[in-house]
């Protein structure tokens, strides 16, 4: 009693320590010393005891090291004791957390109660383990609580006074134990005394010294178990009923214990743990779990007469233990029925022999219809959430559930089976519903019966020993559960199940067939379970309004109709027959996990439901697939020689694979194919705009398999697809594609279809186009194939490789980045069309263009290149107009500003963003810079003044323009990029500056070269299109290069600005003579000769010479 003090002001502690010191000063105590460390016995005086307490020792002999040894006493504290009542508030609170603690203590006279305290150094983690009471207070049972006294009690003392022995809860926590510290008896006055310690173990009571309960009380804690002192170190009677599982086995080492772990909430239940190997002596539960007592049945309890009528459960027993525990099982209507209200229970209640006054409703659990004694008497209905349960257990072992229960089977055997007709199982004489259960037992043979009705409500057996066909007209099932063995059920008329949940089990000698003419009716959720099978023959309508499942093979010859929820079959189905018709309606589903085979003239209808074969779909021979507003996926889907039709459909599918088959994929329709798609000798149609068609892996088309696309469809075959003998046939399609290969193939493009590919293979392949457009977005390559081209975009933008074919372009366009072709003929046959090598932005040292022996370009078009280096090996040929140019447009703008005539010239060629090396401009020849467009940055030190500037075109070498050779400078305005020559540059020709914009005041820079003495060529330099511009030469500071520069809408800045301008006014007058010349000679001009300024160039010409 002295850890009590803990919880108190140390000087009150101190106080009563000291008072109860001195009262027994010569007396010597038992204590433990070190009970962590090393455990010690010993006797001491107790004026030494506070010494010892800060030292961490208590009263009491120290527990064993191995409790769980046979030669360890443990203390019986488990013995039938005898406690006072407690005399507490109205008010107080029994409980420890949800645990009903069954002692508490009490403060005599006082009115003060409470759970007690944990022992000083020793915190319990346990309900109801706070067995510590305060100085003077006394350890007391609760009202309602009634243990047993122990037979060693009312013994006397060594003074000789009579006692009771009480022992008291105080002790320390380890592992669940409770280990006794000290011992007290209560003398006939009920003051408290020292006493000597009782027997190691003390005889529990037997059952018959118990208070016995009758059927419809519970038993008191002592009747449900009588524990052994080391299995149950505490009060039995404080622990929880176990919670577990209906198969757990309650033994230990062979034997039953009375006590056990438990995991709440979990149903997981074990012995215990610990080192010991005697039957129920390992007492350790582990984290999370709690000590429980088992349910024992009181094998004196007689069970209820009529298994129908209501009787009063034992506490913490649900109804299906109590109807188990008789072989019945749980009625849940009645248990619903007692509880439709308070008034309802309490009749039931009273008419059970029990008086209540008080009750009413209450939402803590669904135990229903409850009874608690506790005065004046309770009528208590619990249904939590409106619901009352077979399953619920009462928390408070004293409050007592109102249970039913119903008989189970019910036994009929045929030898004759057209006896079995006729029937109605599990009903008795008043046609109300007698038993759960029941078993028809089966001759051996066939025979023909009428209607049979099962009203077995748990389940209804048909069960031969042999194997036993049975035709019957009708058969409704109002079961959850019917079974058969060795049964195969024929119906004829109509097969009807009405009950939500209902389960159909088959053994492998099993089947349920709906023949011609039958009907079956599945109006709610069903399952067909075993090893058996299911058959709709030919004739036969099966139809499902609620949803259902097959777990058992389907063999489908008729119609079988799913109506608005959803059919899953978990085993492999087949349809079968020319009138097998699987027809998927508005809102329905069905859900097939393992094959589902179509044979020949077999079909597959689906309207505005939903199809998943995670099985995979196969389709024979003639067989037939008409979808509309369906969605469909498979896993793997096979067909020879079937038809398929989906409009306004989602298809999706991991692989698909036809072979010699017709698929229609039409308006609205979008089909997927994850894996691939393989269509063989087979022809796949796209028909509209709303049409699509996707295959994630590579796809094949092979042996004359035909894809067609019309009316706007797409087409996307990401994984790539590759053709063998075959014809894409596209009009109004848009199609993508991987890499796109094509052998001995035929690929057909009209009516403004686009086709995309990542890269493009031909081998042997004929390609026309008209009105198209084709992509390569990767490399291209052709071998001996024949490509023809009309109004038709073909861009390559990579590299494009061509050996042997032949190409022919009519009004069509040709881009590739890069080319290398070899023995091939590309005829541009007018000249609107174009073979334009792009080049990437390549640098002038890149090579981005090669024509081997054998390429040859033809005709009235032009070979444009923008950038890079092509070229021109041995045995090429170009035969048609070559460009060199960064864009495609005819630059008009500049045709009136020539003095010469670029067309005239031969050859001509244009420069803009490229790089060159050494370049000679023969005479009769010219080259054209386009100084609008940009090709690098260079430092240059102009006069002394360094910056970067930007460069139109670089040459890498001398530049020489000789005598009757041409450079033209072209598009030159204030935001000029000069012509950069990294080298020596000698011009006995002619340069030709075009301006196109002289509006704004500048000083440009035309062309830098490298050399060290500047020579003057302005001379040679003529401006047009500015009158006001002049040229002029300057070197860098260090004389090792030089620049022609422009100012544009600037004049000398000579002083004598005046006198110019007076020698400019004379000079006009030699001018105006030579233009009245001129004028008089255009008049004598032959008149098919025009002027420059009215030449028409047609689209197509050279860019930059018009």
């Amino acid at each position: 009693f002295f850890f009590g003090m803990a919880k108190r002001s140390w000087s009150t502690w101190a106080f009563f320590l000291c008072l109860w010191l001195s009262i027994n000063a010569d007396e010597r105590v038992t204590i433990c010393k070190n009970p962590d460390t090393n455990p010690q016995t010993i006797t001491i005086a107790s004026l030494d005891l506070p010494a010892y307490f800060e030292q961490g020792a208590y009263l009491g002999r120290c527990p064993s090291e191995d409790a769980d040894s046979p030669d360890v006493e443990v203390p019986n504290i488990c013995s039938q004791m005898s406690l006072p009542v407690c005399q507490c508030p109205a008010t107080y609170n029994w409980l420890d957390g949800e645990q009903l603690c069954g002692t508490h203590c009490m403060a005599v006279g006082e009115g003060i109660c409470y759970l007690g305290h944990e022992t000083y150094g020793q915190p319990s983690t346990a309900r109801c383990g706070k067995w510590e009471c305060d100085f003077g207070h006394v350890r007391c049972r609760r009202p309602d609580f009634e243990p047993v006294r122990a037979p060693d009690c009312n013994n006397q003392n060594e003074d000789g006074e009579d006692v009771t022995v009480v022992f008291s809860k105080k002790g320390r926590v380890r592992s669940l134990h409770r280990h006794l510290l000290e011992v007290f008896c209560f003398s006939s006055t009920g003051t408290p005394v020292r006493c000597s310690p009782p027997p190691a173990e003390s005889p529990s009571a037997s059952p018959s010294e118990s208070p016995s309960a009758s059927p419809s009380e519970s038993p008191s804690p002592s009747e449900l178990s009588s524990p052994s002192p080391a299995e149950c170190p505490y009060l039995c009677e404080d622990l929880p009923v176990c919670q577990c599982p209906e198969d757990y086995d309650y033994t230990s080492f062979g034997e039953v214990c009375d006590t056990h772990c438990m995991e709440q909430d979990e149903y997981y239940c074990h012995p215990g743990k610990g080192n010991s190997f005697l039957p129920c002596s390992r007492l350790e539960c582990g984290p999370g779990q709690i000590r429980c007592r088992r349910p024992v049945v009181d094998p004196t309890a007689p069970p209820p007469r009529n298994p129908r009528t209501f009787f009063l459960a034992r506490g913490g027993e649900s109804c299906d233990d109590a109807c188990g525990a008789v072989g019945t099982v749980c009625d849940h209507d009645l248990v619903q029925e007692a509880a439709l209200s308070p008034a309802h229970c309490q009749d039931i209640l009273e008419h059970l022999g029990k008086t209540t006054h008080l009750g009413g409703l209450y939402e803590d659990d669904s135990t229903g219809c409850t009874y608690h004694p506790r005065a004046p008497g309770w009528y208590e209905l619990f249904k939590k959430d409106g619901q009352s349960t077979c399953s619920a257990r009462t928390e408070d072992l004293d409050r007592l559930r109102v249970c039913a229960c119903q008989n189970l089977r019910e036994e009929r055997h045929f030898d004759d089976l057209s006896e079995l007709g006729d029937q109605n199982f599990c009903l008795d004489a008043s046609d109300t519903v007698a038993t759960v259960q029941g078993r028809v037992s089966l001759g051996t043979g066939a025979g023909n019966g009428g209607a049979f009705t099962c009203n077995c409500v748990e389940l209804c057996e048909l069960h031969s020993l042999t194997e036993s066909t049975v035709s019957l007209t009708n058969y409704e099932n109002r079961g959850a559960t019917n079974d058969f063995r060795g049964t195969i059920l024929q119906i004829t008329v109509n097969f009807l199940n009405t009950i939500a949940g209902a389960v159909f089990n088959f053994d492998a000698s099993s089947a349920l067939e709906i023949h011609s003419g039958g009907v079956a009716s599945f109006t709610a959720a069903a399952t067909f379970a075993g090893s058996g099978v299911f058959r709709a023959r030919e004739g036969s309508t099966v139809s499902f309004s609620s949803a259902s499942t097959f777990q058992i093979a389907t063999e489908v010859s008729g119609q079988f109709l799913v109506e608005s929820e959803q059919v899953s079959f978990e085993e492999v189905v087949t349809l079968t027959g020319s009138n097998a018709l699987m027809d998927v309606r508005s809102g329905s589903r069905i859900v097939a996990s393992r094959t589902v085979t179509v044979s020949s003239s077999s079909e597959i209808r689906g309207t505005s439901g939903t199809m998943q074969f995670d099985g995979g779909l196969s389709m024979a021979s003639s067989s037939v697939m008409n979808l509309t507003s369906t969605t469909v996926s498979v896993s793997t889907w096979s067909a020879s020689s079937s038809t398929m039709s989906f409009d306004g459909s989602t298809v999706t599918s991991q692989t698909w694979s036809m072979s010699s088959s017709t698929v229609t994929i039409g308006t609205g329709t979008a089909m997927s194919v994850s894996g691939g798609a393989q269509l063989d000798a087979s022809t796949m149609t796209l028909s509209s705009s709303t049409s699509t068609f996707t295959s994630v892996q590579a796809s094949t088309l092979t042996n004359g398999g035909t894809i067609q696309g019309r009316g706007g469809c797409n087409m996307q075959f990401t994984g790539g697809l590759q053709t063998t003998s075959s014809t894409m046939d596209l009009q109004q399609s848009t199609v993508g594609c991987g890499h796109l290969q094509m052998s001995s193939s035929t690929l057909s493009a009209s009516s403004s279809t686009t086709v995309t590919a990542s890269q493009v293979t031909f081998s042997q392949t004929t390609v026309q186009m008209t009105s198209a457009s084709f992509t390569s977005s990767g490399t291209m390559s052709d071998d001996g194939g024949s490509l023809t081209f009309t109004t038709s975009t073909i861009v390559v933008t990579s590299t494009f490789t061509s050996t042997s074919s032949s190409y022919s372009l009519t009004g069509s366009s040709m881009t590739v980045t890069q080319h290398t072709i070899t023995s091939t003929t590309i005829t541009l046959t007018d000249v609107s069309s174009q073979f334009l090598l792009d080049g990437s932005g390549a640098g002038g040292g890149s090579l981005v263009g090669s024509l081997a022996s054998g390429a040859v370009f033809s005709g009235l078009g032009f070979f444009r290149h923008r950038t890079g280096l092509l070229r021109l090996l041995a045995g090429s040929t170009i035969g048609c107009g070559l460009q060199l140019s960064p864009n495609a447009q005819i630059l008009r703008r500049t045709r009136a500003l020539q003095q010469t005539d670029l067309t005239t010239t031969n050859p001509a060629a244009t420069a803009c963003g490229n790089s060159i090396g050494s370049t000679t401009v023969a005479s009769g020849a010219s080259l054209s810079i386009d100084t609008s467009c940009s090709f690098g940055t260079e430092s240059w030190d102009v006069a002394g003044t360094t910056s970067t500037y930007t460069t139109s075109v670089a040459a890498t070498g001398a530049v020489d323009v000789q005598s009757g050779g041409l450079l033209v400078l072209n598009t030159v305005s204030t935001s000029t990029n000069p012509f950069s020559i990294t080298g020596t540059f000698t011009l006995s020709g002619s340069i030709e500056v075009l301006v196109t914009d002289s509006s704004t005041t500048a000083i440009v820079i035309l062309m830098k070269w490298d050399d060290t003495s500047c020579t003057d060529i302005t001379s040679s330099v003529t401006v047009y299109g500015c009158t006001s511009c002049t040229t002029s030469v300057v070197a860098s500071s260090t004389a090792t290069s030089c620049y022609l520069r422009l100012s544009i809408g600037m004049t000398s800045s000579d002083s004598n600005d005046a006198w110019w301008g007076l020698l400019a006014l004379l000079a006009l007058i030699p001018c105006a003579a030579g233009l009245a010349w001129y004028c008089c000679r255009i008049r004598t001009q032959d008149p098919e000769e025009i002027s420059y300024d009215e030449v028409e160039v047609a689209d197509g010409g050279y860019e930059g010479y018009e």
